[in-house]
């Protein structure tokens, strides 16, 4: 459970305090949440006392020449104990928003935004997809019991006419009157703690604490027709499944097969998994996108300029696909997982990042396409003769 975090942060003015303090209530989940708590350059010049304390609280840290630290209380009567502590228990850590939201938006299937709207008290931090063109926004707040979120804080929240969801840390961070009325606007109210679970080791970071079509069930609804696919996974598979355990196969361009440990395939095209383009009836980017996805190897991009994939340059007409992807890729590559998720069922993101791509958890292959251009090359071949 992640409560005894979210319990903290609420805690910390401005979410920056010496190293010791933090691991007052985090020591049991310290390799967890220490990658969001990086070390600043600052140090602590005062250390908490019990309480009561006294007038002269809180103790007051003392460097040695010999390079020793002390907690030294000031108060004339000694209320409180000498603490012999270090430089590493004194040095300032402040949460990294940045690299907690990323974290989260990954365990909750969230599109990122490619420039997160901020607030004083709200952060916009991704777009839930359920299929092509159809996605709600997930706002977040770490506001604390000594400032609630109040409604003046979330009048002018922009959900675009859609179901939203609001994450927050407790229930007591915000005023009591708002989950109402977020609620007449088809806002919803969640806890981080409900939410998420850290991950397991060697994993880092978070996973959903159910199944995301579970957790967002009322947006999704809200959203799809009652005949929708999108709302549920298109395969059944266990609540243990795994990407790696999945293993895709275009054989055509528009088909793709797609088995589960070997058993046999279920044949799949892009409107049964939410990969039509509705004005033209093609597939649409994310089919693509996974197409080219296969032609590497199970690979994609991190970035453009494209330099090389898997440490090697792909092939010039590969980048020369890739290159109808520039704008907008990053989002239409978070669309793709997002959309792998929920029709698969599987919480975890379908890609990993490596040192000059995103490489697929899942096996896909392309060789049928490629034996098949092959074959036609042979054909024409031999007519010209």
């Amino acid at each position: 459970m992640t409560s005894a975090f979210w319990r903290t942060i609420e805690r910390v003015p401005g979410h920056a305090t010496d190293t010791r303090d933090w691991k007052v209530d985090l020591t049991d989940c310290w390799t967890q949440v220490e990658r969001y708590l990086p070390e600043t350059s600052k140090y602590a010049e005062r250390i908490d006392c019990p309480w009561p304390g006294g007038e002269h609280c809180p103790r007051h840290v003392v460097r040695h020449a010999c390079g020793s630290v002390r907690a030294v209380c000031s108060d004339p009567g000694r209320l409180c104990e000498t603490l012999d502590i270090n430089s590493d228990d004194i040095r300032i850590r402040e949460l990294d928003r940045r690299r907690l939201f990323a974290d989260i938006a990954t365990a909750l299937g969230l599109v990122v935004p490619t420039a997160p709207s901020r607030g004083a008290a709200l952060l916009h931090i991704g777009d839930h997809a359920i299929a092509a063109g159809r996605s709600f926004p997930v706002f977040a707040a770490l506001t604390s019991p000594r400032a609630p979120l109040s409604r003046a804080d979330v009048l002018d929240i922009d959900r675009r006419n859609l179901p939203f969801v609001l994450l927050v840390t407790s229930l007591g961070a915000i005023d009591p009157d708002v989950p109402a009325f977020l609620a007449a606007r088809q806002g919803r109210v969640l806890t981080w703690a409900e939410c998420l679970h850290f991950a397991l080791a060697p994993r880092k970071g978070f996973v959903a604490a159910m199944p995301l079509v579970d957790l967002f069930a009322p947006e999704i609804a809200a959203l799809a027709n009652g005949g929708d696919v999108a709302q549920r996974p298109v395969m059944t598979l266990p609540a243990n499944a795994r990407w790696s355990d999945l293993r895709f196969a275009f054989r055509e361009e528009a088909v793709l097969n797609v088995s589960y440990l070997g058993q046999a395939p279920a044949r799949l095209e892009p409107d049964q998994i939410g990969m039509r383009d509705e004005r033209n009836g093609k597939p649409n980017r994310q089919w693509r996108l996974l197409l080219v996805c296969a032609a590497l190897g199970g690979a994609l991009p991190r970035s453009f300029p494209i330099s090389t994939i898997k440490g090697r340059r792909p092939a010039s007409d590969i980048v020369r696909i890739l290159g109808q992807f520039q704008r907008g890729y990053e989002k239409q590559r978070q669309l793709l997982a997002a959309a792998l998720r929920v029709q698969f069922g599987i919480d975890d993101d379908p890609f990993t990042a490596e040192d000059d791509c995103y490489a697929a958890r899942f096996l896909v292959d392309a060789s049928a396409l490629r034996q098949g251009r092959a074959d036609q090359r042979d054909r024409n071949f031999a007519d010209d003769d």
